[in-house]
This record gives structure tokens, C-alpha cells and sequence, in this order.
């Protein structure tokens, strides 16, 4: 397994940006603390990241749980990024 991956890059300086730590809101809904890996640059900051629309639907749904589908572009636009990224190793633009 390779080492800690960035989802989210410093508004300042464009560098990737490392969660340090996270407070789960709700089972849609995170809130997370993020670092600048740039040492000249120091920014601190927090994210939310939340879970909006089903593109797969779960072998295992919870009825507390209600998403809306995607619709079929944007499942087809997804697919098309997910191959992107393999194609050029993993490194499809974040």
C-alpha cells in the first residue's frame, strides 16, 4: 500500500494538502482538518466532504440512507474519469 494520498490541495499555494484529523458529522457528512505540506506556506484548514449522489447502488443498503441516483451522464462522465486516471496511473487531477 503506498503512503497517505492528498484529496485536497492548499487554496494558496496549490501544494497537496495532508488530514490530520476529522469529525464525522453525520454518515453523509465529514468535517476534516487539513495541512499544507508546503513549510513556507503553513496553511491550515478545514474541508467538508459530502457524500451526495449514488452512482453504484449497494449490495447492502441501510434503510437510514436515502441518495439520489446519478443520471446516466453523469455516471458515463464518471467512468470516463475513472479510466483517465488508470490510464495515466492513478494520477487523474484531484
Amino acid at each position: 500500500m503506498t503512503g497517505p494520498r492528498a484529496f485536497l490541495r492548499c487554496p494558496h499555494c496549490d501544494t497537496p494538502a495532508v488530514v490530520r484529523s476529522s469529525v464525522l458529522h453525520t454518515k453523509l457528512l465529514r468535517e476534516s482538518m487539513l495541512q499544507c505540506r508546503n513549510a513556507l506556506c503553513g496553511h491550515t484548514f478545514s474541508a467538508y466532504t459530502e457524500i451526495v449522489r449514488t452512482i453504484s447502488p449497494s449490495a447492502c443498503p441501510s434503510g437510514e440512507i436515502c441518495l439520489p441516483m446519478s443520471t446516466a451522464a453523469e455516471t458515463a462522465a464518471f467512468k470516463a474519469k475513472l479510466s483517465e486516471g488508470q490510464r495515466s496511473g492513478g494520477k487523474a487531477s484531484q
